[in-house]
């Protein structure tokens, strides 16, 4: 019912707010409603999306220190803003509703100044504050007859099992391509936020004429990011920098202050190529291959946890299930706040046996972000402990997911 809720809110309040100011025309509804759609997705989507970026916390303070900066020059100061860095190498910025702002590792590595990262921040602070991906939302909804599973919505992702609900929401929030008139809009009042802050503007400039080469380049993993809801164009950097041309020239520019805030992730950058083409492996069924790349990754960079998570599941298909589970406890010991960790090793217990910590590990993880593979386990445990009724609960919500988990729980239903 919270969610129909929310959506209800998002219906009422395209016909009420002014898309940069934010303030009542109509008075229907309260500004609390708009933080709150926000808030309620924003824990699940940055779980989706990869987690919270711990390896090098530096990096986000300093990234935040940008985003407060130039959300205090903006026309919303009040907001509640926040601004995290995802694990994510796919090079992406998004926002939700009320102020909350990510930015994936994988963005961070392609900029070169702090006044480029102050320009990605300004634009996604405006899509905030302006809704312009709620509004999008809303129209979608006159089309559709209800909500997706988050495992449609983020095919491209790995994590296909996540059980349908409130993430959906938040990931359609993000996933949908902006209008020409919501991006022009970002770009101006971004550039405004920009100048008011004290950065150089032609970075704005600069950055799109970046992103629109390597759209034509076609860098596959530049259109499964940024440029799949920002679409970089000839006529929208005539239009920025005709907007940059009204202000005056110079502001900071801070490329040794960005190079600084910076080095630890560059140095660690192989291990995340590895990282990412271990994945590949694993999904092709190269586990063996998995398993070294996962390795010499964490040879590079031993406190990245999502390196021996790829690990564990390397171990886990190369029937060595004592240093999986190894492996994923030193994954929890190294961000013991991402859900993917909980469940590989929740359903990693099961096989061995050990139902209630598995249970636990499981129960963890759906806390983070409920998953079709997390309460398809559960089920199972429930089914031989007698409780019947309880696993037919957890099949049942298992089954929403159009996934192996989601397919696989469809079965117990029908038996």
């Amino acid at each position: 019912m919270r969610i129909i809720a929310l959506l209800c809110v998002l219906m009422l309040t395209a016909c009420s707010r002014n898309p940069v100011t934010g303030k009542s025309e109509l008075g229907l509804v309260s500004e609390s409603q708009e933080i709150e759609i926000g808030e309620s997705n924003y824990q699940l989507l940055e779980q989706a999306e990869g987690g919270p970026f711990v390896t090098f916390p530096s990096i986000e303070k300093y990234v935040e220190k940008v985003g407060k900066k130039l959300a205090a020059v903006s026309d919303r100061p009040y907001l509640p803003y926040e601004f995290i860095v995802l694990n994510n190498s796919i090079p992406n910025a998004w926002s939700l509703p009320g102020g909350k702002i990510g930015i994936n590792r994988g963005l961070l590595l392609e900029l070169h100044t702090e006044a480029e990262l102050a320009a990605v921040l300004a634009h996604e602070i405006v899509h905030s504050a302006a809704r312009h991906s709620a509004k999008h939302y809303e129209r979608q909804l006159l089309l559709s007859a209800g909500l997706l599973g988050l495992d449609q919505v983020l095919s491209d992702h790995k994590y296909e099992d996540v059980a349908m609900g409130t993430a959906a929401l938040g990931a359609t929030l993000v996933t949908m391509k902006y209008s020409r008139h919501a991006e022009l809009e970002a770009d101006q009042y971004g550039i405004k936020y920009m100048v008011a802050a004290g950065y150089d503007p032609q970075a704005a400039v600069d950055l799109q004429r970046i992103f629109l080469k390597l759209s034509e380049e076609k860098k596959q993993n530049w259109l499964m990011g940024l440029f799949a809801t920002h679409p970089p164009s000839e006529d929208r950097i005539r239009a920025n920098q005709a907007t940059v041309d009204t202000y005056s020239s110079g502001g900071f520019n801070g490329a040794q202050e960005y190079e600084n805030a910076m080095r630890q992730l560059r140095k660690a950058a192989p291990a995340y190529k590895d990282l990412d083409l271990g994945y590949a492996a694993l999904k092709k069924g190269a586990f063996e291959k998995a398993h070294v790349l996962a390795k010499d990754g964490i040879k590079i960079e031993s406190k990245e946890g999502h390196l021996f998570n790829l690990k564990g599941k390397a171990e886990v298909e190369l029937k060595r299930p004592q240093e999986a589970l190894a492996s994923f406890n030193r994954a929890i010991e190294l961000n013991p706040d991402y859900f993917d960790f909980y469940l590989q090793r929740g359903n990693l217990k099961y096989q061995l046996g050990d139902l209630t910590g598995s249970e636990k590990d499981l129960a963890a993880s759906n806390t983070l972000l409920p998953s079709a593979d997390a309460y398809l386990t559960l089920g199972e445990i429930a089914w031989i402990k007698g409780e019947e009724e309880r696993a037919m609960n957890y099949f049942r919500i298992a089954a929403q997911a159009h996934s192996a988990a989601g397919a696989e729980a469809r079965k117990k239903l029908e038996h």
